[in-house]
């Protein structure tokens, strides 16, 4: 019997959501999304947390997320991991990392709809490529807008998972996760 995933929500951001389904677990690297239904769950998820939009696809068919898209997801995963640690480490944004993500865009550019008073993004392509283009323009736009100058890794040197912080003041991806695993830790180190 497969294990349900629990997808932590540490931002709006599709892409860090994305990024943010890699974790730490006793040691080792672990992948929340290994099979089509855990991109399901992942996806009901941004759909409930309201990070995507139902309107924002033609087609609903995530449910059979096909293993060839899901390694092509993986493969954009890593591209955003590598390009989000490289600017919280404070290195210049490479023009590769941005092309490459124009060109998941280029497969499904979009038209756009007023929803909310918001301009919400509506790609058009195949479910997939929607769905990575849709991922990639919102690292772009975080880049663009000057976002991911707050974003920070978790203090916790075991931690994949990364946040962005206005305030300078927040250590963990979260409280309840890693700050209270740290807080532990450093009160048994002292008894």
């Amino acid at each position: 019997m497969a294990v349900q995933e629990k997808f932590q929500f540490l931002s709006n951001s599709l892409s860090l959501n994305l990024v943010n389904t890699e974790e730490n677990r006793r040691g080792k690297r672990h992948d929340l999304l290994e099979t089509g239904q855990q991109v399901y769950n992942w996806l009901e998820h941004m759909f409930s947390e309201q990070v995507i939009h139902a309107e924002q696809f033609s087609q609903n068919n995530h449910v059979n997320f096909p293993q060839e898209s899901l390694s092509a997801l993986k493969e954009l995963r890593g591209l955003l991991r590598k390009g989000f640690e490289d600017i919280v480490d404070r290195q210049l944004v490479d023009e590769h990392w941005i092309h490459s993500l124009e060109r998941y865009i280029h497969n499904a550019p979009f038209t756009f709809v007023i929803k909310e008073n918001k301009l919400l993004p509506i790609p058009c392509g195949p479910y997939e490529n929607a769905l990575f283009s849709l991922i990639a323009y919102d690292a772009l736009e975080l880049l663009a807008n000057g976002k991911l100058a707050i974003l920070h890794r978790c203090s916790n040197p075991k931690c994949l998972w990364m946040f962005m912080d206005a305030t300078g003041k927040r250590k963990w991806c979260s409280m309840k996760i890693c700050g209270n695993r740290m807080k532990v830790a450093r009160h048994q180190y002292r008894s």
